[in-house]
């Protein structure tokens, strides 16, 4: 009944796919008796980051009958209940004779009582699974309470900068892209307008990238947040992601936003945690040494991808500056968890410094964004470079970056060091700390 199924989307069968490495090491949290779930916004890549995994151990010699996919989203499966997913399962070990096979269950949510059908490969097959859901659908505290444990999460963003670069074709080392620095700055530019959605990279038509992230967009907002969590006012909804998306990269205040939308707070609040969850914003705190007056501060906004600010934002202009920022945020909360180890920061005399890393209760980083450091404008150094000096001394931190588009330098602040960089070597890692 399945093997044609089965047989469209495995290695095994007639399935196969042309895939560019992206930066997941996946090997070490996948294991017998616990599940990877690989959750994220839509459109992001986990279908096929799982699917490359794969490709990958049979490249390096796995045989493929010990490989299973499973996609939910094929219609043929759309009817599928729960009990039949065993059948499901037995149907592959029939055909293939697998031992100790590693399996995909790419959008099984869709599936009621899908996490018995896990914890039976865990508990009974002892197999390796990996497990791919939007972030609407598969949140921690959701797989958490399903699967008691028994699982390891890794969020899949659009891609970085290094793999934007190495899906245009430039998969090189340190020397090959200074060397190459005038495409790089160009594709920093496509990047910047643009984002990291991997199908949207990978088209060459402006017109269709646009199309792509609004479609995007729609669907994630309707989709993955209206039928979701039952929300009968779309449109507040829409509107209040629209603002979101075009103010990125800046404090706000869920009051004005309540009174100029025309809805109550509760609701503005309920709708901002929706679009977090479903990843089509992230917010940022500011840093305290308590933490109720981190969770009362007021957050700053952030898009998931700065292609949905630049073409389904409505920003009034096109704020250089807040890409920038943005996409450094999104660079950092690769690494460190926003809340948790990533935070905002204003000085006791009212300085902002856009990004704080901290680590083990210790203050590691300070990073500010500026599109450009204006020479003679005493103004402009005060807030950009005065803020990281006043920061270092008040946090006891003596890594201070300054990311600006093009500028590279090392300023003096105070008797604090300040090391200006330009975005792409910094996205790149190229000469700034690599702590």
């Amino acid at each position: 009944m399945y093997d044609e199924i089965l047989a469209d989307w495995n290695f095994w069968g007639s399935f196969n796919i042309d895939y560019l490495n992206r930066d997941y090491l996946l090997d070490e949290f996948i294991g017998k008796g616990r599940a990877l779930i690989l959750f994220g916004v839509r459109r992001a890549g986990k279908s096929y980051l799982a699917y490359g995994y794969l490709k990958g151990k049979i490249e390096r010699g796995l045989d493929a009958k010990e490989t299973l996919i499973i996609n939910f989203e094929d219609p043929r499966l759309s009817s599928i209940e729960s009990k039949e997913l065993i059948r499901l399962y037995e149907e592959y070990l029939k055909i293939t004779g697998a031992k100790e096979p590693i399996i995909v269950l790419d959008e099984i949510q869709s599936i009621e009582g899908w996490e018995r059908f896990v914890r039976y490969l865990l508990e009974v097959r002892k197999a390796r699974v990996i497990v791919t859901g939007s972030s609407s659908k598969l949140m921690g505290e959701e797989y958490a309470t399903l699967l008691t444990g028994r699982h390891v999460s890794i969020e899949v963003l659009p891609l970085s900068f290094r793999e934007f670069l190495r899906f245009k074709g430039l998969n090189v080392g340190e020397l090959e892209l200074l060397r190459d620095r005038a495409r790089v700055r160009s594709l920093l530019d496509d990047y910047l307008e643009f984002g990291g959605f991997p199908e949207v990279a990978l088209q060459h038509s402006k017109a269709l990238k646009g199309e792509l992230l609004r479609t995007y967009f729609k669907d994630i907002v309707t989709k993955d947040v209206a039928m979701r969590y039952k929300v009968r006012r779309v449109k507040p909804l829409e509107s209040l992601a629209k603002i979101y998306l075009s103010n990125i990269a800046t404090v706000i205040s869920m009051r004005k936003l309540a009174r100029s939308l025309g809805i109550g707070l509760r609701t503005v609040e309920r709708f901002s945690e929706y679009l977090e969850t479903a990843r089509v914003v992230r917010f940022l705190k500011k840093l305290s040494p308590k933490v109720k007056e981190i969770e009362r501060s007021r957050a700053k906004v952030y898009a998931i991808d700065v292609g949905f600010h630049t073409k389904a934002g409505i920003p009034a202009t096109r704020n250089v500056g807040r890409i920038m920022e943005n996409v450094v945020f999104l660079h950092l909360a690769r690494k460190y968890k926003a809340n948790e180890e990533l935070f905002y920061y204003t000085t006791t005399d009212g300085r902002e410094v856009d990004f704080v890393v901290r680590k083990g209760g210790k203050i590691v980083k300070l990073i500010q964004v500026t599109h450009h450091l204006r020479e003679g404008d005493p103004r402009q150094f005060r807030r950009e470079v005065g803020s990281l000096a006043k920061a270092s001394k008040e946090l006891k931190c003596r890594e201070a970056v300054l990311v600006t588009m093009g500028q590279e330098d090392f300023l003096e602040e105070a008797k604090v060091k300040v090391k200006v960089v330009p975005l792409w070597k910094w996205l790149l890692g190229f000469g700034v700390w690599k702590s």
